[in-house]
């Protein structure tokens, strides 16, 4: 199955494509799990097993998720580092000498970035308690996408620059997410373009006219520099709120016993069940769906202009990563070799290996399919469509099967996200 991007031709694609998609709206025929789409069903009775899902818990608690927040904050710090060496240089650059030395520590920052991003894409399927309470805002703050905003971005650099605004003391930690975070990152090292994004000039925006380039390339890697102290604080809130005195991992692997928030074991495992659906709402439907016009609210036509890490060119590494974070859960493969109890070992115990196997073979195809894309994503969108097209295919195969027999074998119940999502 590796080689099949290698061996379609586009009518073969196109005949596979129009068996599973109609139009923008995408009407698949699928069919769902019990209750799906009827939000006062009874919730699926508790499977009938002598599975140990403590057991469970505790391995995706400590085998996979605290390990990869952990990894997650490190990499924060690292990164902070990076930028902060890049940023130094380029303060001390002398336009009379090479860049070289400044280009090579901004391509490191840049690699500190994505390293940090990669891991971050996992985590998207992995966001459990401080990642979804509070409206998520800890989430955002960490990365917004797709609610980006370079403008927000350049104005907050000048912010910065000057101290305050409208007279109080800059806080970024006041700010809002599309300041912050990955996005902003990515904005402040990956763009060459040294003009504002603003559409319409506002007082703070003047300044940027007054600067030189060398100026500009200053105040924007200050700015990175604080951007990434505040990644390494949310990254350090979010392990102190799972870790901490009566955090979030404690109380899942208690689920079921006195003083954890979930009645039963099983109540905790549908925690996680929700957050592998990032790979359907998220994956499947914005981060392919929308650049492929095949979303029921966008326009119909490819818009490459609409994929994810647009300046870094790391779209096709964000969605390898979401699979490969589905995949630690599915499998329960995290940093003790000698532990992998997941949900497919769940699957097999309640008779149905042929969904754990269908499922592990489709995230391992959709890995392989991805890394065949020789260009970035945009640019698939226009040179070969039909490749991204194949692409939405695997990995909606992946979110079909979650949302039928996955969740229909182990008892779960669908997230509200995906209640009454029929495609």
């Amino acid at each position: 199955m590796a080689q099949v991007s290698k061996i379609f031709r586009p009518l073969t694609v196109a005949i596979v494509i129009a068996t599973l998609l109609s139009g923008c709206g995408e009407s698949s025929s699928s069919s769902a799990g019990a209750g799906y789409g009827d939000k006062n069903t009874t919730p699926p009775t508790k499977p009938d097993t002598t599975f140990n899902q403590t057991a469970l818990l505790a391995n995706l608690t400590d085998n996979v998720i605290t390990p990869t927040y952990q990894e997650f904050n490190s990499l924060a710090i690292a990164h902070q580092q990076a930028v902060a060496n890049y940023c130094t240089t380029e303060q001390s650059y002398d336009s009379s000498q090479s860049r070289d030395s400044v280009e090579a520590l901004l391509s490191l920052a840049q690699s500190s970035w994505q390293q940090t991003m990669d891991l971050w894409q996992q985590i998207e399927v992995m966001k459990l308690g401080p990642l979804i309470t509070n409206s998520s805002i800890l989430s955002s703050n960490i990365y917004s996408w797709p609610a980006s905003n370079s403008c927000s971005i350049d104005q907050d650099t000048l912010y910065f620059a000057a101290g305050n605004i409208n007279g109080t003391p800059y806080d970024i930690s006041r700010r809002t997410p599309t300041r912050r975070g990955l996005d902003s990152l990515e904005y402040l090292l990956y763009n060459t373009s040294l003009e504002h994004s603003c559409s319409a000039t506002t007082p703070i925006l003047e300044s940027w006219a007054t600067m030189n380039s060398e100026q500009r390339r200053v105040t924007r890697c200050n700015f990175a520099t604080e951007v990434s102290g505040d990644l390494v604080n949310n990254s350090q809130i979010l392990l102190n709120q799972w870790l901490g005195d009566d955090g979030f991992a404690a109380n899942l692997k208690l689920a079921g016993s006195p003083g954890s928030t979930f009645a039963t074991a099983h109540e905790g495992i549908n925690a996680i069940s929700d957050a592998l659906f990032y790979l359907d709402k998220m994956t499947k439907d914005q981060k392919l769906g929308t650049p492929l016009g095949i979303c029921s609210n966008c326009p119909s036509g490819v818009a490459p202009q609409s994929v994810e890490s647009a300046y870094s060119n790391n779209s096709i590494n964000n969605l390898i990563n979401n699979i490969k974070g589905f995949q630690k859960i599915l499998l329960g493969q995290g940093t003790d070799a000698n532990n992998s109890l997941g949900f497919d070992d769940f699957l097999v115990e309640q008779q149905d290996s042929a969904t754990s196997e269908v499922m592990t073979n489709q995230a391992q195809e959709a890995i392989t399919h991805f890394e065949s894309f020789e260009q970035t994503l945009a640019q698939t969108l226009v040179s070969n469509p039909e490749k991204v097209e194949l692409a939405h295919v695997k990995v909606k195969a992946i979110t079909d099967k979650l949302k039928t027999d996955f969740i229909t074998s182990l008892a779960l119940e669908l997230p509200e996200t995906s209640a009454g999502d029929n495609d």
